[in-house]
C-alpha cells in the first residue's frame, strides 16, 4: 500500500497547468471566490476570468450576428418576427457588456486587476444559453432582471471600493510608466514627517505626478477612438470583402452556364458533322450511280446504232448470215427499262417468233 504525505496532496503543489485545467470545471464565480487561498491560486484565477470575459463577449457577439442575420431589413416587419424577442435582449446584454467594459477592462489592459466579477459572466452564459436552446424565451425584463442588478452592485463596488485602492497603487509604482516622458532612472518617493507632503528623488512633485497621469489617461482615450476608428475600417474592408465575394460568386454561377452551352453546341455541331458525312456519302454513291446509269445509256446507243447499221446491210443484201448476227445481237442486248425499248423488245420478239413459225 502506498502512502502520500500531506505535502504531495496539496494543490498549489501542482503544475499550473494541470492546476489551470482542474479550476476550469467550475464556475465563474467560484473561481473569482478561489482567488484568496494564495498566490499562485490568485494569479491563475485572474487568468482565466479574463479570458472568461473574452470568451463571453466573443459567443454573444456571434449570438447577435446569427440572429440579425435572420431578420428582415424592415423595422415594421421585425417587431413582429419571432425573433424579435431574441435581439431585444441580446441587444440589452451587449449595452451591459459595454458598460462593464468601460469599468474594468482599461485597468485590466494595465494589468493592475482582473475582471473581477465572475457571477457576472455565469449569469451572461446562462442566458445566452437559454435564448439559443428555446424559441419562445422569456421578456427581456424579466430574464435580464438578475444581470442588471448583479452588474450594477459590481461596478459601483468596483467604483467605490477598488479603484481608489488601484488610483493609491498606480501612484506607487510610477517607476513602471517610463515610457510616458518619465526618466529612465528609477524614482522614490520620499516621505517628510514634518510637512507631510512627497517629493520624489528627483524634484518631481504629486502635480507633475499627476499631469503625467492626465497625459497618459488622455493618451489612452486617444488610442481608444483610433482603435474604434479602425474596427470601423475594418468593418467596411469586411463588407466590402463580402460583397465581392458574392459577385465572385455569381460570375463562377455565370462561368457554369457558359461551360454548360459550350458543351451542349460542341454536342450539337458534332452530330451536324455526322449528318453531314453521312450526306457527303450519299450524295457520292448518287454521282457513282449516275455516272454508271450514264455508261450504260451510252453502250445502249452505240448498240441500237450497230443493230441499226446491221438491219440494213441485211435489207440490202438479204443475207441469212446477217440475219443471224441480228438475232444474237437484239439476244445479247442488255435489258433496259425505257419504254421505247420495251416496245422494241416485244416488236423484235414476235418478229422471231413469226418467222420461227414460218
Amino acid at each position: 500500500m502506498t502512502y502520500y504525505s500531506s505535502e504531495m496532496l496539496r494543490l498549489d503543489n501542482l503544475p499550473e497547468d494541470v492546476l489551470e485545467e482542474i479550476l476550469t470545471n467550475l464556475s465563474y464565480d467560484e473561481i473569482a471566490k478561489n482567488r484568496i487561498v494564495c498566490k499562485q491560486f490568485d494569479r491563475i484565477c485572474k487568468k482565466l476570468l479574463n479570458r472568461g470575459f473574452n470568451l463571453m463577449e466573443k459567443y454573444h457577439g456571434q449570438c447577435l450576428r446569427s440572429v440579425k442575420s435572420q431578420l428582415p431589413r424592415r423595422e415594421s416587419e421585425r417587431r413582429s418576427h419571432p425573433l424579435s424577442r431574441h435581439c431585444d435582449i441580446l441587444t440589452a446584454i451587449e449595452t451591459r457588456i459595454s458598460m462593464l467594459s468601460m469599468t474594468f477592462i482599461k485597468y485590466v489592459d494595465l494589468n493592475l486587476c482582473c475582471f473581477i466579477p465572475g457571477k457576472v459572466i455565469d449569469e451572461i452564459l446562462r442566458i445566452l444559453k437559454q435564448i439559443s436552446f428555446t424559441t419562445t424565451p422569456p421578456r427581456p425584463h424579466e430574464i435580464l432582471q438578475e444581470l442588471r442588478d448583479i452588474s450594477s452592485m459590481a461596478m459601483e463596488h468596483f467604483d467605490e471600493k477598488i479603484l481608489p485602492d488601484l488610483k493609491h497603487s498606480i501612484c506607487a509604482s510610477v517607476s513602471n510608466v517610463s515610457s510616458y516622458d518619465m526618466p529612465s532612472t528609477s524614482l522614490k518617493i520620499a516621505h517628510h514627517s514634518g510637512s507631510g507632503s512627497s517629493v520624489l528623488s528627483h524634484g518631481f512633485s504629486r502635480d507633475r505626478l499627476h499631469q503625467i497621469f492626465k497625459k497618459i489617461y488622455s493618451r489612452t482615450r486617444r488610442n481608444k477612438t483610433s482603435v474604434v476608428s479602425v474596427k470601423g475600417q475594418i468593418g467596411k474592408v469586411k463588407q466590402r470583402m463580402k460583397r465581392q465575394g458574392l459577385q465572385i460568386q455569381l460570375q463562377s454561377a455565370k462561368l457554369q452556364e457558359q461551360a454548360k452551352k459550350i458543351t451542349e453546341q460542341d454536342t450539337q455541331i458534332a452530330e451536324m458533322r455526322k449528318h453531314l458525312e453521312e450526306w457527303e456519302q450519299k450524295i457520292g454513291d448518287l454521282t457513282a450511280e449516275l455516272s454508271r446509269a450514264r455508261e450504260d445509256d451510252s453502250i445502249d446507243g452505240c448498240k441500237r446504232k450497230h443493230i441499226d447499221v446491221i438491219g440494213r446491210e441485211s435489207d440490202s443484201g438479204n443475207s441469212k448470215e446477217f440475219q443471224a448476227k441480228k438475232r444474237k445481237l437484239i439476244i445479247e442486248r442488255k435489258s433496259s427499262t425505257d419504254a421505247k425499248d420495251v416496245k422494241f423488245k416485244i416488236f423484235m420478239s414476235s418478229l422471231l417468233a413469226e418467222e420461227s413459225s414460218d
